[in-house]
């Protein structure tokens, strides 16, 4: 982990913030979810940080899905400057990255975390006592 990937432990607390949380069951739901959230905004965020938003929410909710077997939770927020997307799944594997020239045909995975953790400023890994994670990825406005 780099010093913008922190991981933590269930037991701590992140600051209060107000959020919009549901459900999701595919990529496609969670970013017509974000698109809504976003439009409730003002200042509105610019159509660059939009599609960033949506990426980071696609891999994340695919990461979840693919990984994870589910989604357990999906949460944006906005604080200040940042917007806060939290994505939740029930393995406690941690994100991996791999370089493209290490990939052998028929593996997967490993080449949408480097894509989230450019694009996002911040990034928590927060694991559950009993199994799972949530990923928090701040994403300047």
């Amino acid at each position: 982990m780099d010093q913008a990937t922190a991981l933590h432990d269930e037991e701590e607390d992140l600051p209060p913030v107000s959020t919009h949380t549901t459900c999701v069951t595919s990529s496609f739901q969670a970013r017509q979810l974000t698109r809504g959230f976003l439009a409730t905004l003002s200042p509105a965020p610019t159509p660059e940080t939009t599609e960033t938003v949506l990426l980071v929410v696609s891999e994340l909710v695919t990461n979840a899905l693919r990984y994870g077997n589910k989604v357990t939770d999906f949460r944006l927020s906005s604080l200040h400057d940042t917007l806060l997307v939290e994505v939740g799944d029930s393995s406690s594997a941690l994100p991996r990255e791999r370089a493209p020239q290490t990939f052998e045909e028929g593996e997967g995975g490993g080449f949408g975390w480097p894509i989230i953790r450019h694009l996002a400023r911040d990034i928590t890994i927060r694991l559950r006592r009993n199994n799972g994670k949530i990923i928090y990825a701040g994403i300047p406005m």
